[in-house]
């Protein structure tokens, strides 16, 4: 198959950039994706963006006005060590509004950081370096176009659909040859960041950016970027023009527009006051940080005052409580220097060897564990003395030493072995070891770390058909019982299907716990993943049941006549549609408000193309077999789960190894932080 000048798929944007990383293994766009790539309904999109692009073309109209809207899905994950952030979940319309909005002004946005990245560290561009993924028997590997060695339907297209310049992560930049000369370049420094960015960027503000004139903008008629760009956030946060969600990378490249037009304006009025970029001073902006480096105090503090001003122009504020200043060479914070001590002696658990030296050894020495002793308590005692120095930066401590156990043991997939044959007891330490650091901070990250060390271990140890080794396991589980049980729920729920999978279960009293965390969430894809985690046991699967079929129906009865989808409670409709589990008559109740919303639009001959992603949508919930039965993967994968460990295990890596393990350099990736 020949791979030169092949193009990404256009709706592969629906994969890559429209979901949060910390959302549940079992939700997914792709059986949508895959609906949207049939042919018949490929044509139904050419003709939707068709229709967008003309009325761009006359200018006349704001894009995405009608029919649009819909409901996001909040939840709330761990952020940092000791808070919490609200995550949105947008709904399929607003997938399909977005992708149309790329398909329209993609060049306008991309065009715009061209000429405006004058402080950014973090903008987009357009992927010239496109990777695939392909499955083959139960191992993943990732190639770049040149292969030739798999056929089409082996491939999915992975990773984000535009290229991140000129740093993905805070990490690398505190890592390169720039901020080290700038250090040393510059004798004053200053970091600062907008407060509660996100959530305090008004949707009106981009339309600011045209006319100056804050009354005269709000009666602004035509399809401008920034225009548009108000209407398609209002529309994918259930018309609130307050905030924007967070969660999608498209929220990141958004939140860039407004942030460069800040900083050119920045950069403006100081030149105007002779004050010149490389001259006097250097700005490196990584989406809302700001890292300031300058000549004298006198010129640090006149900058950090143009962002004060041109921000609250707008309505976003620096946070005072983060500004910090003083003279270079800024040195790294304390925390770090311990943690890399103690990531060298996790380092020393493993033979660090190249993959051609290892394999000439002897079979009875092909193993990366080293054999010796493990002074294992002796560590975690440092690790609680670091972790109560530095309390307040556990997450990243964690993170870092997770990230080190897991970089290590994944070099599995490179064709090592672990551990010496026979002699696995070293597996259940290391588990320990990891699970005793993510008690300090269970968060979403840590977690799908944790999995990804244990299913890496799986074919050497065995723990799914092997009853002792399951129940060494699940010992070591219950022991940190206390993490699940303290835990965000949102945080944990991977858990579910790998627990399933493993059939192995949480004590009573864990159970009870997240089950009471449920209650207090509301949300479908928890109660989801507790429905199929339950089902070990007969009589908790019942009562898991019985309160998922109440709380159906108790949201099913708020979705009044109108806007479905602009209702937050048509999240269950998404979710359970196609559930087995529930009762014959939710199911009916659920079918029947499709079919309503489809039938109102199908008697329509001149569709809005709002119009036809609702019955593209309609379509694919209304979807079933031959034999008239739905199919069991849908939003929610309600069909088999095994194997979903493994998944998981190659998303963890999607963008860090995936991107950077090549380079031999640690990953901190945190999608958010």
């Amino acid at each position: 198959m020949n791979w030169n000048g092949l193009e990404r798929n256009k709706l592969d944007y629906i994969l890559t950039d429209l979901l949060p990383v910390e959302l549940s293994e079992l939700y997914s766009f792709r059986p949508f994706y895959d609906f949207l790539m049939k042919k018949e309904n490929q044509s139904v999109i050419a003709d939707m963006s068709e229709a967008m692009k003309k009325a761009k073309a006359e200018g006349n109209k704001i894009l995405f006005k009608s029919g649009w809207a819909s409901k996001p899905m909040k939840y709330n994950i761990l952020k940092g060590t000791n808070f919490t952030r609200e995550m949105s979940l947008i709904q399929p319309l607003s997938a399909l509004n977005i992708f149309l909005f790329m398909e329209c002004y993609q060049k306008d946005v991309l065009n715009f950081f061209e000429r405006k990245r004058c402080y950014s560290i973090r903008y987009h561009k357009k992927n010239t370096s496109l990777y695939y993924k392909a499955k083959v028997k139960k191992g993943t590997s990732y190639f770049q176009r040149q292969s030739k060695r798999a056929g089409a339907g082996a491939i999915q297209q992975t990773g984000s659909y535009f290229s991140i310049s000129p740093f993905e992560s805070i990490n690398s930049f505190a890592d390169s040859r720039v901020w080290r000369i700038a250090n040393f370049q510059y004798g004053y420094f200053a970091k600062m960041d907008y407060k509660s960015c996100f959530d305090s960027i008004y949707t009106h503000a981009y339309k600011w950016i045209v006319e100056r004139n804050v009354i005269d903008s709000k009666g602004a008629e035509n399809s401008n970027l920034f225009i548009a760009i108000d209407r398609v956030l209002q529309n994918i946060n259930g018309l609130s023009s307050n905030g924007l969600i967070v969660g999608p990378e498209f929220s990141r490249m958004i939140a860039e527009v407004l942030l460069q037009q800040i900083d050119s304006e920045i950069l403006l009025s100081l030149s105007t006051e002779n004050i010149l970029k490389e001259r006097d001073y250097l700005v490196f902006r990584y989406v809302d940080d700001v890292f300031l480096f300058a000549n004298s105090p006198d010129i640090l503090d006149k900058v950090i005052a143009k962002f004060n001003h041109h921000g609250e122009k707008y309505l976003l504020r620096l946070n005072e409580m983060k500004l910090s200043k003083g003279e270079t060479p800024l040195v790294p914070k304390s925390w770090l220097e311990k943690t890399r001590e103690l990531s060298d002696k996790i380092e020393g658990f493993f033979h660090n060897i190249k993959k051609s030296e290892y394999d000439k050894l002897p079979e009875s020495e092909q193993h990366l564990v080293k054999s010796e002793f493990i002074k294992v308590d002796r560590l975690k005692d440092e690790i609680t003395m670091a972790m109560k120095k530095y309390s307040d930066d556990r997450r990243t401590i964690v993170s870092f030493l997770l990230s080190t156990l897991l970089n290590n043991i994944g070099k599995k997939r490179l064709g090592f072995t672990l551990f010496e044959k026979n002699k696995t007891g070293k597996a259940m330490l290391l588990i320990d070891f990891a699970l005793f650091i993510y008690s300090f901070c269970p968060a979403f990250d840590q977690t799908r770390k944790i999995i990804s060390i244990i299913v890496y271990m799986e074919d050497e140890v065995n723990f799914k058909n092997s009853i002792e080794e399951k129940r060494k396991l699940k010992n070591i589980i219950d022991r940190y019982y206390f993490a699940f049980q303290r835990g965000s729920i949102f945080d944990l729920c991977d858990w579910f299907p790998f627990m399933r999978e493993y059939k192995m279960s949480f004590d009573v009293a864990t159970e009870n716990e997240l089950m009471k965390k449920a209650n207090v969430a509301m949300n479908p894809i928890i109660w989801a993943n507790l429905l199929v985690y339950s089902s070990y046991n007969k009589s908790f699967f019942g009562d898991v049941k019985k309160s998922v079929d109440n709380l159906i129906e108790t949201q099913l009865s708020q979705i009044t006549n109108g806007d479905a989808m602009l209702h937050e409670a048509f999240w269950f409709v998404l979710i359970f549609h196609n559930c087995q589990h529930i009762s014959h008559n939710l199911t009916v109740k659920m079918s029947d408000l499709i079919s309503d919303i489809y039938n109102k639009l199908i008697v329509k001959t001149n569709r809005h193309p709002s119009e036809n992603a609702v019955k593209l949508i309609c379509e694919f919930l209304q979807h079933t077999n031959a034999g008239g039965v739905k199919p069991e993967n849908s939003f929610f994968n309600w069909s088999n789960t095994n194997g979903v460990s493994a998944m998981m295990t190659y998303r963890t890596f999607q963008r860090t190894i995936f991107k950077r393990y090549q380079k031999g350099k640690y990953s901190l990736y945190a999608s958010l932080d």
